[in-house]
């Protein structure tokens, strides 16, 4: 058994979803021991919350190339065949939480972290929090986001051994809209709250059509929750609560235009647009594909991408090269029997350090 195999075997049997009694800390303790007595790297523990922290290693002080991947997984889920924390080999995969997402990629930064080969001023981030509220890569940008500055960056949180070189951006806002009530039998006397949010959504939607990239495609819109009602049946409901995920393909999308759009919306359809809340707020990244052809690796198709947080990177250290790698089933990514071949992991290794020795 090839020692990437070993490794994400251990570390899949290490719990790091994150709930009320389980977290990354255990995670990143053998991380870090495992680095502390096998390479030669200055190690940084970066406390983040309740006693989980991220780990910045490094053989220099000026990092110009950053490796990174997240150490949580997201928890588990209902028809698992196998013991999800118990990883196993059947048919040319493992199997296991987190195989895929993303601890075959931890396993593939921890070897090229011990290689002999490894390139000068390369940096190796080791973060808490994905798969939640972002509050590693927070931290971690508010800490050494004015103190390096990476000209390239390589994220482990990839799949099918193909190259990313964007995603779209993530916003997820909540607001609520107040309307009139009235009897049900004459509701032009009133004003149907859930109505005109949900017309309000789909006028939004027709607006943000028009934001099309090439690379990154459409701009999509998610009607997450939405919950409304009157006093009773025979009343029209003055009153409707709705949480949108929006995921925008350019850079001129923002949550304070996605404010402004439904509170005119909202306004011309007869209601209030009150007390909107923002939770995330991130724009899109792209590297352009020239920049990265030169490794001759086939890039993925990122016109459907969900949002990944070398974006808050690309974007406070101004826009360096950026890629994202990996050897994961995307298919099985926070599902039931998530997998990894076998094949595919046993090659990422080799790939990963022609990457980081070229690029």
């Amino acid at each position: 058994m090839t020692k990437i195999i070993e490794l994400t075997k251990k570390l899949v049997s290490i719990p790091s979803w994150v709930d009320g009694q389980t977290n990354e800390i255990k995670i990143g303790e053998f991380i870090f021991e495992y680095l502390k007595n096998n390479s030669k790297l200055s190690l940084e523990k970066e406390m983040v919350v309740n006693g989980r922290f991220n780990i910045l290693a490094r053989n220099s002080q000026d990092i110009k190339t950053l490796v990174m991947g997240h150490i949580d997984t997201v928890g588990i889920n209902n028809n698992w065949e196998t013991d999800p924390v118990i990883p196993i080999i059947k048919d040319g995969k493992l199997f296991g939480r987190g195989t895929t997402d993303m601890k075959s990629g931890i396993a593939a930064m921890m070897l090229l972290a011990i290689n002999k080969n490894l390139p000068k001023d390369v940096g190796f981030l080791f973060y808490i929090d994905e798969e939640y509220d972002f509050a590693g890569m927070i931290k971690f940008i508010t800490d050494y986001g004015a103190e390096i500055k990476p000209k390239s960056i390589i994220s482990l949180d990839g799949s099918e051994l193909e190259i990313a070189n964007g995603c779209r951006g993530l916003i997820e806002i909540s607001a609520r809209v107040k309307g009139i009530s009235c009897h049900a039998a004459t509701p032009k006397n009133g004003v149907n709250a859930i109505e005109v949010s949900t017309k309000s959504i789909e006028k939004l939607k027709e607006y943000l059509f028009q934001y099309i990239d090439p690379e990154l495609g459409i701009t999509s819109v998610n009607l997450a929750s939405i919950e409304g009602r009157g006093s009773a049946s025979n009343v029209v409901p003055d009153n409707c609560q709705f949480v949108l995920d929006i995921r925008p393909s350019t850079p001129q999308i923002n949550a304070r235009l996605i404010l402004d759009q439904l509170n005119i919306f909202v306004t011309e359809l007869g209601g209030k647009f009150i007390n909107p809340k923002v939770k995330f707020d991130f724009g899109s990244w792209l590297t352009p594909k020239s920049k990265l052809e030169k490794f001759g690796i086939n890039f993925k198709n990122i016109s459907t991408s969900g949002y990944m947080d070398t974006q808050m990177l690309w974007q406070i250290f101004t826009k360096p090269d950026c890629l994202t790698i990996g050897a994961g089933a995307q298919s099985t990514a926070h599902a039931a029997n998530e997998y990894v071949e076998i094949e595919k992991l046993e090659k990422l290794e080799n790939i990963l350090l022609n990457i980081i020795q070229n690029i």
